[in-house]
């Protein structure tokens, strides 16, 4: 494989003589001759020595490039023999893949199959259900407890009365012919931006009520000044609710006063519960005069926010007004002329709020006389957080020594501040003590919710039961909402 390379000897020999014999003198010839053969000697065992390892080099790589063809030889085989078998591997699998691909083929059909069996067995049941049998009044009085416990119905396709129009032909009739199921409905009117199928879905619900009374949520969270441009009278939603308002009985509307002003003016109201809580805006409209609302009915009214005044409500409404509450915030509450504005008052509830240092409560004059007032049963106090932690309990005490209320029943502090820890020593007068001696009901009851039970619970709890007084201290909650105050008294 490899050709001998030519001996260094030979070499040097042919290379060196002929070079002496040109450039040295003949009279120098004998010397240069003993000196050439010394070195020609030494350098012959040289070259003999490495020709030696020369060789034994050759053979190691010719050894090593002997192995290395039987190697590569080998992965040859090796490289055919397993490109074989993973053709008959690839073969395999398709053919399990085309059996797995009929299978899920059959499955398929059985699945389909199935489905069509249960669907039978669905229809079978329903046909043998002791709820298909049931008579129609049964239905709707269940129906009726399906209803959420909302005071008005947020329209759900989850929660009923939608939801039971989607079980069934026979129960959708049912709760169509129910109109007890429609009486009751919050809708939001976003003006003239109002969607049509949202003012349709409303539609087909008060007419599903029929002449039942209604119960009506109306929010409208537009500010007045965006209906100086567009008048709220052009939207669908806003003309639905004003031709039904003969029947609404119970009536929460929550907007700008100019909004109110409109919707109210828009119907023949003769609600018997409202409940206004009015938005603020920039600028008022007809803030001096009261709503157009009929007369004969009303019995409840609620008023929320500074500019909910209470000449808001007809004048010659007061008379029949039974059930007041008031969370005017900004506003100075006068107990004594609601009391004498408001002669068949039975409960009235007042959120309290704490401004300049002082309660935001009207001060009785230093002459004034002792105020009578004799269907009042129920005196609620809602305290907001600031009250609570800077108010004084002194002018409050000053009007209940001037008040005589012979139906007193109930007087309940209520705290809404969680951040502030009230306690019963601070709001506990000995005016309280003195307003319920004027009492003639034989059981009378003190609340304090959300307040710091005394440490002398069982001794004060003794002398006000000496005086036929049951006091209390519960936990109500601070999640407590003006929406829900007004709830509790309705």
């Amino acid at each position: 494989m490899f050709e001998p390379r030519v001996p260094l000897r030979t070499a040097v020999y042919e290379t060196e003589v002929p070079f002496c014999s040109n450039i040295v003198p003949q009279k120098n010839m004998s010397t240069l001759t003993e000196t050439s053969l010394v070195h020609c000697r030494a350098m012959d065992s040289v070259a003999v020595v490495n020709t030696k390892q020369l060789d034994t080099v050759l053979c190691t790589m010719n050894f090593a490039n002997s192995l290395l063809e039987m190697e590569i030889s080998e992965a040859r085989i090796a490289l055919q023999r397993d490109a074989e078998e993973l053709l008959n591997i690839d073969s395999v699998v398709d053919s399990l893949q085309a059996e797995i691909k009929a299978i899920h083929i059959r499955m398929a059909v059985q699945q389909e199959k199935r489905r069509a069996v249960e669907t039978r067995i669905l229809e079978n049941k329903a046909r043998v259900s002791p709820a298909r049998f049931l008579p129609t009044e049964i239905s709707q009085q269940i129906f009726k407890s399906c209803l959420p416990n909302d005071r008005y119905v947020v329209p759900h396709i989850m929660s009923a009365p939608l939801l039971l129009c989607q079980i069934c032909r026979r129960w959708r009739n049912i709760a169509l012919t129910t109109p007890e199921l429609w009486s009751s409905i919050d809708v939001h009117d976003w003006g003239v931006w109002t969607a049509d199928f949202y003012t349709a879905m409303v539609a087909r619900w008060l007419a599903a009520a029929r002449n039942r009374p209604l119960a009506v949520s109306v929010m409208c969270l537009q500010k007045w000044d965006w209906f100086r441009q567009y008048d709220p009278t052009q939207s669908g939603l806003f003309r639905l609710l004003a031709s039904h308002s003969a029947q609404f009985r119970d009536l929460h509307i929550q907007a700008s006063r100019g909004y109110i002003d409109a919707f109210i003016a828009s119907g023949a109201y003769a609600v018997k519960h409202i409940l206004i809580s009015v938005m603020p805006t920039s600028f008022l409209v007809n803030s001096g005069h009261p709503l157009t609302l009929g007369t004969s009915n009303i019995t409840h009214v609620a008023l929320c926010g500074k500019e909910a005044l209470i000449k808001l409500i007809p004048r010659a409404t007061f008379p029949q007004i039974t059930h007041l509450t008031l969370d005017r915030p900004g506003a100075e509450v006068d107990f004594m002329k609601i009391l004498l504005d408001f002669p068949v008052l039975v409960e009235l509830k007042v959120k309290l709020f704490f401004h300049n240092e002082n309660l935001e409560i009207v001060h009785p004059p230093p002459d004034a006389t002792t105020l009578k007032h004799q269907a009042l049963e129920i005196l609620s106090i809602y305290l907001s957080e600031d009250a609570l932690q800077f108010g004084d309990v002194t002018p409050l005490a000053r009007i209940f020594d001037l008040l005589s209320l012979p139906s007193l029943r109930e007087l309940a502090f209520v705290a809404l501040g969680p951040g502030w820890e009230a306690t019963v020593d601070e709001w506990l007068p000995d005016s309280v003590k003195v307003l319920f001696s004027g009492s003639s009901c034989s059981a009378k009851r003190l609340l304090y919710r959300n307040f710091k039970r005394p440490l002398d619970m069982i001794d004060s709890r003794e002398q006000l039961r000496t005086l036929a007084i049951d006091l209390r201290v519960d936990n109500l909650g601070f999640g407590c909402h003006w929406y829900d105050i007004v709830s509790q008294q309705f």
